[in-house]
């Protein structure tokens, strides 16, 4: 017991600082960077170097690991593109930097610190790589000498719907679908090819708006892109799927009910999927109702779906927070699963109410 203790006494330090660690090591800069015609215009200097010194310093403090070091990479410059001169460039960060590894050649993609005019490499914010896995950064970059004048606006048109699926399918992309740029004293369309990409060329600078010509089940409120005359800028067009299921929550008396958790699920999942638990969330969607007693769930795709209060205990537990020690119900208010009502929806489904009615 005397010896459980003790070691429990050095886990429990060890762990909070792990957890601690994990927790800080995640607010590091992350964002997916653009394909090489965008992220070469965004970045201050691009290089190809070979990093011949490496020297990583702990910062005397318990996040001396991973991007948290104090990083300094001496490079020598083989071939540069922009923004350098000269054989060599140090970089030297304190924290968040490019774990570069000693003797490696690099493409370089690097941004100018505004507070002390210093390049630097952010990690995970930058398209800098092995220059062994930079073929397609070169192939745009070695092809600008000879590239078409002005900017392109590119991307797929795909559907964006509410994803109940705890592994949701990939967005269907539309083809066919007219789209339609205007501005600047001009207008282009075209088509979305077989796997609903579009594409707009040689731009000048300006703002333009897109707008896609959709089936009418499906709503998009059109995009206004700014170009500045060179590069390009990827825009995916999002089609929302109009069907929606939405409604009330009353009580015995006809009065609504706030902070009633409503979930929604597929009617055709087997029993264990609709009522699996999970120990701090839902595993499918579910809305607590508002002031108005209201709830709701859009951009759905058709099918056949399930309204359930309290569907865990974990939502049944949300629900008490609020007072609310209700039972588990289906809609329109009934307790046994074989009496729920099922809704379809399809492509051409009207917007209803869908009001539970808690029974005695």
């Amino acid at each position: 017991m005397k010896v459980q203790r003790k070691l429990t006494s050095y886990l429990l330090p060890l762990i909070t600082l792990l957890s601690v660690t994990n927790n800080l090591l995640a607010s590091c800069p992350r964002m997916e960077p653009g394909p090489p015609c965008q992220e070469y215009w965004r970045t201050d200097a691009v290089f190809i170097g070979v990093a011949h010194r490496v020297v990583n310093v702990p910062n005397n403090t318990f996040l001396s690991v991973g991007p948290y070091l104090r990083t300094t990479a001496y490079f020598t410059i083989e071939e540069a593109f922009k923004g350098v001169g000269g054989t060599g460039i140090v970089f030297d960060s304190q924290n968040c930097g490019y774990l570069f590894k000693e003797g490696e050649r690099y493409l370089v993609y690097a941004h100018r610190n505004t507070s002390n005019q210093q390049l630097e490499v952010p990690d995970g914010n930058t398209r800098t790589r092995p220059l062994s896995e930079a073929a397609e950064d070169l192939q745009y970059i070695r092809g600008l000498a000879s590239a078409e004048p002005g900017s392109r606006i590119f991307g797929k048109v795909g559907e964006h719907n509410y994803g109940i699926y705890e592994k949701p399918p990939n967005p269907e992309t539309l083809k066919n679908i007219k789209v339609v740029l205007e501005g600047n004293d001009q207008r282009q369309e075209i088509t979305t090819d077989s796997e609903g990409r579009y594409e707009f060329k040689r731009l000048l600078s300006g703002t333009y708006r897109i707008i896609a010509e959709l089936p009418t089940h499906f709503t998009h409120d059109g995009l206004k892109i700014t170009v500045n005359g060179y590069g390009c800028v990827p825009v995916d067009i999002p089609a929302s799927r109009k069907a929606r299921i939405a409604g009330r929550v009353f009580d015995k008396n006809g009065e609504t009910l706030i902070g009633v958790p409503v979930s929604l699920v597929p009617a055709d999942a087997s029993y264990e999927e609709i009522f699996a638990e999970a120990k701090d969330r839902s595993v499918w969607p579910f809305s607590l109702t508002t002031l108005q007693g209201r709830f709701g769930f859009s951009y759905l795709r058709p099918g056949r779906y399930l309204l359930i209060i309290n569907r865990t205990e974990y939502e049944r537990s949300q629900g008490r927070k609020r007072g609310l020690p209700l039972p588990r119900l289906f809609y329109p208010g009934v307790s046994d699963a074989s009496a729920a009502t099922v809704i379809v929806i399809d492509k051409d489904t009207e917007p209803r109410e869908y009001d539970f009615r808690l029974p005695e």
